[in-house]
């Protein structure tokens, strides 16, 4: 076995290892007790973050942020790696604690130059936009833990009632809009809402044993489930005109539900949760004389209520 092959051999073993010995890894891999001392500094040398104690019960430790091993990868792989990570640049945060500007430099240096002058040719040419949202997301990351986890968060939500302090048990994070949006067990209502993470202004894990075994085995789970179900559901009827028709296949909570007419107009006549009501109220809002909303009642008298302050506010 070459030098080189061996250490790409021995930084996969001790990344698979809690603890180990010089004299084990010797062993393991057939060489003296020197030269596997100078592999690890070799190891140590490139940024593999190793440990030792010295002592009867010494030896290494592989701390928590491990190297990976190389992966070899051909041109067109490392070209469609390196805009797979330059997609989230638009987004405020993320639920990793690497900044992704950081990784996509690490990546572009160790490419061979004709792969860098594909990615040079194409970087302005290709965007993954998405809107940039000032509101910070601090928590996505002890949000995603808990999701992997399975375990119980106390958090501080904003919402429309002011600062209320919930337990939640969060099934996993998405991204629409520029947003992060987390589906989660809420311990107060006793059923899964959403709740946007943005809102979120404080998230600990608590210290009670109140995690349970929800049926959603994923977010995607959760997303295709609560799209087949309709809790406490309201007929929901709106007619545009022709641009109405036209913008509303722009926005994807309404584009799904609509349905195009042969003169270009459009209709949706669905059912949604009534909790929700209000939140298509005020997307249909944005479409002014372009919508109207044929039913509920309650939501026609939602849309009066937001005219008639609008109106005094003008007054």
């Amino acid at each position: 076995m070459s030098k080189t092959q061996r250490l790409i051999e021995l930084m996969m073993t001790v990344n698979t290892k809690r603890k180990f010995t010089a004299r084990e890894l010797a062993e393991e891999f057939g060489v003296s007790y020197r030269t596997i001392l100078r592999d690890l500094d070799e190891l140590s040398a490139i940024g593999v973050p190793l440990y030792s104690e010295v002592g009867a019960d010494g030896g290494y430790y592989v701390l928590n942020e491990r190297m990976l091993p190389p992966v070899f990868l051909k041109e067109s792989e490392a070209v469609a790696l390196y805009f797979a990570f330059q997609s989230p640049q638009f987004f405020g945060s993320l639920p990793f604690e690497t900044e992704t500007g950081f990784v996509l430099k690490k990546l572009y240096q160790y490419l061979p130059s004709d792969a860098k002058i594909r990615i040079d040719s194409m970087k302005d040419r290709i965007v993954f936009w998405n809107p940039n949202r000032v509101q910070p997301a601090d928590h996505l990351e002890i949000i995603l833990d808990a999701a992997v986890d399975q375990s119980a968060l106390s958090i501080h939500y904003d919402s429309r009632d002011g600062v209320r302090e919930r337990v939640i048990q969060p099934i996993g994070l998405y991204s629409y809009n520029g947003f992060w949006y987390c589906p989660a067990y809420c311990f107060l209502r006793q059923d899964v809402r959403l709740f946007r993470a943005d809102r979120i202004i404080k998230a600990v894990e608590t210290d009670k044993e109140t995690s349970l075994d929800l049926p959603y085995k994923s977010v995607m789970d959760w997303i295709e489930l609560s799209e087949k179900g309709c809790p406490d559901p309201v007929t929901l009827s709106v007619e545009f005109t022709r641009e109405g028709a036209r913008r509303a296949m722009s926005e994807l909570d309404l584009e799904r539900f609509l349905m195009i007419c042969e003169d270009g107009a459009g209709l949706i006549h669905t059912k949604i949760p009534k909790s929700e009501l209000t939140y298509f109220v005020d997307l249909i809002w944005n479409f002014g004389c372009e919508a109207m909303i044929k039913e509920p009642p309650e939501a026609i008298t939602y849309m009066k209520e937001k005219l008639k302050t609008l109106v005094e506010q003008y007054r």
